[in-house]
């Protein structure tokens, strides 16, 4: 862990630190790197390149004493890692709290955003939120509800199950890679400060693509997610271990000619062989269009909401 941070600093050097960020230090003073806090816990950190944004989750001892105490003061005032009581909805954005599925922009991405009037109100320590990522060809933003992530939001579910529900609108096509996923991750950084969220509920699921996208989040902010179900997809079996601690549910057709079952079972061995948890669903006879078949199951939605960081 110690030699991933000194390749880490050594790409980046930096006398100061801008809004949010700061600089930060080897054990032995010798590598400095400018990054921003993301969260702590079990004696590690994870911060934020500023270069880039990529993140890396490293050892409390691999960094200076003064760095050491930083995070540790993060971890005991009020807006760190433990938020305590959740805060009302914010302005605009409790607007969109109306009972329907409402038009949302930012981060250069557009979303639809679900929430009761009732959640603008902050209870405990806030509501979960659930991420939904669309398959290629979807368009969430048509009049219609989000295909898929309606299943959240039927009454009979969502009075047992109340919580937040935004999906959003990949704009090419090509994918949640890049700067959609990062803008997806940034949706939800900006709603946690907005709305009475509880950041030890955040689920993520996606269908087909949005299934990919889901590994590809997963990996790229893996203490973001209180539980994620990838439908239909696949990614990438090398970086599992990242995430493995995450609760998964993962689901594919065993006929499946759009995205071969075997990605999906390539993910779930590498998992298992990463000492994961993962949970797996295979259809016997079931093509690619298996989502309503997934996200209909009652079964599915109490897992979900059983699950927090």
């Amino acid at each position: 862990m110690k030699g991933l941070l000194l390749i880490i600093l050594l790409v980046l050097v930096s006398p100061f630190a801008e809004a949010e960020m700061r600089e930060w230090k080897t054990a032995d003073e010798s590598k400095t790197l400018v990054a921003e806090y993301v969260s702590s816990r079990d004696g590690k950190v994870t911060i934020r390149r500023k270069r880039d944004r990529r993140t890396f989750t490293l050892d409390l001892t691999a960094l200076s004493e003064k760095d050491q105490d930083y995070v540790r003061q993060r971890e005991d005032s009020p807006a760190g890692n433990d938020p305590g009581e959740a805060g009302d909805a914010d302005g605009e954005f409790a607007k969109l709290l109306t009972g329907d599925w409402e038009r949302a922009e930012g981060h250069g991405l557009k979303y639809r955003i679900f929430g009761a009037r009732k959640l603008r109100k902050g209870k405990g320590p806030g509501y979960p939120l659930v991420v939904y990522l669309h398959g290629r060809g979807g368009d969430v933003m048509t009049p219609e509800e989000p295909w898929g992530a309606r299943a959240f939001t039927r009454d009979d579910n969502y009075r047992r199950r109340t919580c937040f529900v935004i999906s959003p609108q990949n704009p090419d096509q090509q994918g949640w890679v890049g700067t959609k996923a990062d803008g997806v991750v940034e949706i939800v950084k900006e709603l946690l400060k907005k709305l009475p969220v509880d950041p030890d509920r955040i689920y993520l699921t996606g269908y087909s693509m949005g299934g990919y996208g889901t590994f590809q989040l997963l990996s790229q902010e893996p203490r973001m997610w209180a539980a994620a179900v990838p439908v239909a997809g696949g990614g990438n079996p090398g970086a599992v271990r990242d995430y493995r601690k995450v609760p998964i549910w993962v689901f594919h057709g065993a006929e499946d000619k759009v995205v071969p079952v075997g990605q999906s079972q390539a993910m779930v061995e590498a998992l298992k062989e990463a000492r994961s948890e993962v949970k797996y669903t295979e259809f016997a006879g079931a093509g690619h269009g298996v989502a309503d078949r997934v996200y209909d199951d009652e079964k599915l939605h109490e897992w979900i909401f059983e699950q927090g960081r």
